[in-house]
């Protein structure tokens, strides 16, 4: 009797344990915090927490050829993307169609304009960095001026932004006029138009070694100020401008965080993924995780390199609730970059075999 006595004593004991333990990490801030800031539970990389594999046919590859990338037309729904060598292919009613037949050499960046109806890409890089426009109207390119190290689009995609190696300028779509805003030499650079009409210009420094900056430009009065600057810096905005996916360095270990528009942090996220591997939209976050992390995987770096590939699983985030859950864990690798919310379906590239896929939702 005296050794079963002791079994129940020390099964209460543990019991008891676990509930305060419970009890702590529900109710401390600090805890709270360690668990993921505004995000409950203990969601990290390679955790398969209620994941219910859905059936294969909520997964479908929607072109039979690798792409480079794409993009949404959001006024007619036909899905565009660029071939490996630059043709622009149509996808409309799950036919494809060859649009425009011209070839891009060394193809580095796609952009496209707010609602889609016209994208601009970066080729001959780094030799040579050349941009120019699609429009999907005419079918045809049109370039921008020679010269050009980066471009972003306006909000309402009547002007572009566009950085040479003397000044941070602006074209007029419509009648073709360019303004300079400010007097800027930077080689390496991104820029990012947020619908609040600020111009978001980064160094372009993907290192876990090295610090990047954000700098926020104000067209209006031409003034420039610092918004961030963290090692190994990379960052997805909402479509909105609102929010950020932040990743950053801190000892060659990498930390991905939600940030707000003026750049301060919002929440510390418990898993670890790329932020182009993340979507915002209205205060749900898509993001494609990988299941595990190599060791000495230098973020981000190696991944933009290709020197390191993911097997993902998909999660969504609300940030209205805190909620995360899984909404999908593939039967079959996939690695998957630029996703893309369509309707109900979320379209997204996978890196293995570099063709556009769709999940249905």
């Amino acid at each position: 009797m005296k050794k079963y006595l002791k079994i129940i004593v020390t099964i209460l004991i543990l019991i008891a344990i676990g509930f305060g333990l419970y009890y702590f990490f529900k109710k401390s801030p600090v805890a709270q915090d360690f668990l993921g800031g505004i995000f409950p539970g203990t969601f990290k990389t390679g955790e398969k927490t209620g994941v219910q594999p859905i059936a294969g046919e909520k997964l479908q590859a929607l072109t039979q050829d690798p792409i480079f990338d794409y993009w949404i037309n959001s006024k007619t729904g036909n899905i565009y993307y660029l071939t490996p060598v630059g043709q622009i292919i149509r996808v409309s009613g799950g036919q494809e169609e060859l649009v425009n037949s011209q070839t891009l050499n060394r193809l580095n960046q796609l952009t496209a304009s707010p609602d889609g109806t016209s994208a601009t890409a970066k080729f001959s890089y780094p030799d040579f960095p050349t941009f120019s426009i699609f429009d999907t109207v005419a079918n045809a390119w049109h370039p921008l001026p020679a010269g050009t190290l980066a471009a972003a689009w306006s909000p309402t995609a009547s002007e572009i932004a566009y950085l040479d190696n003397k000044a941070l300028k602006i074209l007029n779509l419509v009648n073709q006029k360019t303004a300079e805003v400010l007097k800027l030499t930077q080689k390496e650079a991104e820029l990012y138009w947020r619908p609040d009409s600020k111009i978001l210009l980064t160094n372009g420094l993907l290192s876990s070694e090295l610090e990047s900056q954000i700098w926020s430009i104000n067209p209006a009065n031409k003034t420039i100020t610092p918004l961030l600057s963290e090692v190994g810096l990379a960052v997805k905005w909402s479509l909105d401008g609102k929010f950020g996916i932040r990743l950053k360095s801190v000892n060659r270990a990498p930390l991905l965080g939600l940030i707000d528009e003026n750049g301060q942090t919002l929440a510390e996220l418990t898993f670890v993924t790329l932020p182009s591997k993340c979507l915002i939209r209205e205060k749900k976050i898509y993001c494609a995780v990988p299941k595990n992390l190599p060791e000495r995987v230098n973020l981000p770096e190696d991944y933009y390199k290709k020197a390191v590939y993911f097997e993902d699983n998909f999660y969504l985030i609300d940030l209205n609730t805190g909620g995360v859950s899984t909404i999908f864990s593939p039967d079959s690798p996939i690695d998957a970059e630029h996703l893309e919310l369509d309707g109900d379906r979320l379209l997204f590239k996978n890196r293995l075999d570099e063709k556009l896929y769709q999940l249905t939702l």
